[in-house]
């Protein structure tokens, strides 16, 4: 995806794809400089104590760690998650915008590396170190 832009709707490479817009997460960017992911988890997304649920933080992770590392791949070629390490910092409150960013750290032609943050205001909420197998075109 090197130089596209995220303006094209039409694009299938574009947007959150089915899972992660069932969730509402949205795509702000996702170039070659990192990804940008926000959420605004509702009721629906919490656990049985009112706050977000982890495997929701861990979409998000998932999700925006993705969309880093595909910006340095040639359309067509993808790269799923084989190893997420992840660190839950505190307690996200559902009814609140979180935003996650992320930056591809190693793209290799085997194997790429990325990080994430989500942030809740100013508030750390997880962090999440990936790596990534490059699945090269048949």
């Amino acid at each position: 995806m090197p130089g596209t832009e995220m303006a094209d709707d039409d694009d299938p490479r574009f947007g959150p794809g089915p899972f992660a817009g069932l969730l509402g997460f949205r795509i702000l960017h996702a170039d070659r400089d990192g990804a940008t992911v926000e959420a605004d988890p509702g009721p629906e997304h919490g656990n049985r104590i009112g706050i977000v649920h982890g495997g929701f933080l861990s979409a998000l992770l998932d999700t925006t760690t993705g969309w880093a590392v595909q910006a340095h791949l040639p359309p067509g070629i993808g790269a799923p998650h084989v190893q997420m390490s992840i660190q839950y910092v505190r307690a996200a409150a559902t009814g609140a915008t979180l935003s996650c960013r992320g930056r591809c750290v190693s793209a290799g032609r085997s194997i790429c590396s990325a990080e994430a943050e989500i942030t809740q205001g100013d508030r750390v909420i997880a962090r999440a170190v990936t790596s990534h197998a490059v699945l090269q075109a048949s």
